[in-house]
């Protein structure tokens, strides 16, 4: 039964609901039962990883130094001094020390006898290493030995030295030592220290546990070693306690709760966005309702995301494209039913209007009293009215089919301000021409200069004495575009929407097809009208003509 009475948008929520939840749960049992056997394995796997790359990083460092102690031992200079029953260091020898010294690593390198008598130290300024007692660690580093780490029991910083044999020709002749900075290699330590869980820690020997500052701890619970970085040296990662579990079981908890307030959150979101669907598809409904009902005023709100907004915009376009369709075929039968009556009209009223004329010509001519004279010539002013308002009709009813040419739209510009110059200048309007005068326009010239006639004469009746009127062609976009504005009274939206009905005129006297005939000789030559008005600023009416299609080349 819920199934049967939700609609379809609720239904698709509900099985989506479903789908999501489903392996939302399965997912969330399978972790609740995996979850510190595979947190482990992962956790170990990272662990081991990044302590070896400390280690490897440490290693680096001990070789770097060494190559430094290779680079000096290989100097001639360092071999002469050594050599000598009395050291003079040479200015280049002691430039060069005193560079490899110039280092936060290296606290000072000295040069030492075969008797291990100490012969010279760079820089100077520092004090002579204490000596070391037969407990010092002592290892082989390749060509070197590795002596320390030293922990100088006034809490100084401690050290450790690399000693490197100097040899000519196989004969050794001393020892060049960097000593070094303990801090220099724990410190590389630091990115394995887990505040309060975990500590990483350099054994020596499996008697000497430094830590990252290089100070002295006591050995801990060891999560995991390193391959040794010197013979006898290794780093261990030590726990600190015991809450590394203890988070584990927290994160756990906690994974469990947000588990069940995602599958609340899913629930709440899609019985959200059910609703919301729902609100975006019934307003389809309804105007599809009122489309069957012969309605084409329901627009429909296009504002709706993705394909429901596209949905909208698609059914308000069907639904123009409706209206538009119907009101053009009733526009089409109104023309046949008009062109009719229009063929009666010539027919029954212009012959026998074309006598009358013909008679109170005769009349007129032999007539001698001025007042009947008067008579026949205000008789002749109606009969050329009713002719004129007859014309109009015919235009409209039966436009003649256009017969297009390249125009020239400068020289029909010229052509209707001759046409109209004596109106213009009777009510001292100005009539600017503009835009590109190259342009030609592929048009019937004399629909052409109708339309523009037509509403250069609206524009003159709209305009107070003193009033402007530009007429401008332009192209723009791949057609080419005509303007012709006036700063006239305007027209408000209810008069803007009926202007270009046929027989609707704001002038008494006006037959109401004037802009009616303008616009249906605008759609025979492929063009299209737009009119723009604001009551007390003027109206704009602009006539665009795409450009024909180009004939691809053979």
């Amino acid at each position: 039964m819920f199934w049967r009475h939700n609609n379809l948008a609720r239904r698709y929520m509900f099985a989506a609901l479903v789908a999501a939840i489903v392996p939302l749960l399965v997912i969330a049992f399978l972790y609740d039962r995996y979850s510190v056997r595979l947190i482990d394995t992962i956790s170990r796997s990272r662990t081991e990883g990044e302590v070896q790359a400390v280690a490897v990083r440490m290693g680096s460092f001990l070789r770097a130094q060494l190559n430094r102690l290779e680079n000096i031992a290989d100097l001639p200079e360092t071999a002469q001094f050594l050599a000598s029953d009395h050291p003079v260091m040479s200015d280049t020898l002691y430039d060069f020390l005193l560079l490899e010294a110039d280092s936060p690593d290296v606290y000072a390198i000295e040069l030492y006898s075969m008797e291990e008598r100490l012969l010279a130290t760079v820089p100077q300024t520092q004090s002579p290493p204490p000596v070391q007692d037969a407990t010092t660690p002592f290892v082989s580093f390749e060509q070197a030995d590795v002596i320390g780490p030293v922990l100088p029991p006034n809490g100084l910083p401690g050290w450790f030295m690399i000693r490197l044999p100097v040899s000519v020709n196989r004969a050794e002749l001393g020892y060049v030592v960097m000593r070094l900075r303990l801090n220099s290699l724990t410190e590389k330590m630091g990115p394995l220290i887990l505040t309060g869980i975990k500590s990483p820690q350099l054994v020596v020997f499996d008697r000497i546990h430094l830590n990252a500052a290089g100070h002295r701890v006591a050995a801990g619970s060891v999560l995991h070693s390193s391959n040794p970085i010197l013979p006898g040296w290794h780093l261990d990662l030590v726990a600190l306690t015991d809450k590394l579990n203890d988070r584990r079981q927290a994160l756990r908890l906690t994974l469990l709760i947000l588990s069940f307030a995602l599958v609340l959150a899913l629930g709440l979101l899609f019985f959200q966005l059910s609703n919301r669907l729902t609100g975006y598809l019934r307003p389809l409904k309804e105007g599809a309702d009122a489309l069957s009902r012969g309605d084409f005023s329901a627009n429909v709100p296009e504002n709706g995301p993705g394909e429901l907004g596209s949905l909208a915009r698609a059914f308000n376009h069907m639904r123009r494209h409706l209206r538009d369709m119907i009101n053009s075929r009733v526009d089409i039968e109104r023309r046949a039913a008009l062109g009719n009556m229009a063929a009666g009209i010539a027919h029954e009223v212009r012959n026998p209007l074309a006598t009358i004329a013909a008679t109170v010509y005769g009349l007129k001519r032999g007539e001698t009293s001025p007042e009947r004279v008067e008579m026949y010539d205000e008789m002749s002013g109606e009969i050329e009215r009713v002719d004129r308002a007859i014309e109009e009709f015919l235009k409209y009813a039966r436009p003649s089919t256009p017969k297009r040419e390249p125009v020239l739209v400068r020289d029909t510009f010229r052509g209707l301000r001759t046409l109209t110059s004596a109106q213009v200048l009777e009510r001292n309007i100005t009539l600017n021409l503009g835009g590109d005068s190259q342009l030609e326009l592929m048009i019937d010239p004399a629909h052409l200069r109708q339309i523009l006639l037509n509403l250069i004469l609206n524009a003159i009746q709209a305009v107070p004495d003193g009033g402007l009127i530009s007429l401008k062609v332009l192209h723009l976009c791949g057609a080419t575009v005509l303007t012709v504005e006036d700063n006239g009274a305007g027209m408000d939206g209810a008069t803007l929407d009926k202007v270009m009905r046929p027989f609707f005129t704001t002038r008494s006297g006006g037959s109401g097809l004037g802009l009616a005939v303008t616009a249906e000789l605008t759609r025979a030559n492929g063009g299209y009208i737009h009119i723009d008005s604001t009551p007390g600023t003027g109206t704009t009416v602009t006539l665009t003509f795409p450009d024909p299609p180009r004939e691809a080349p053979e």
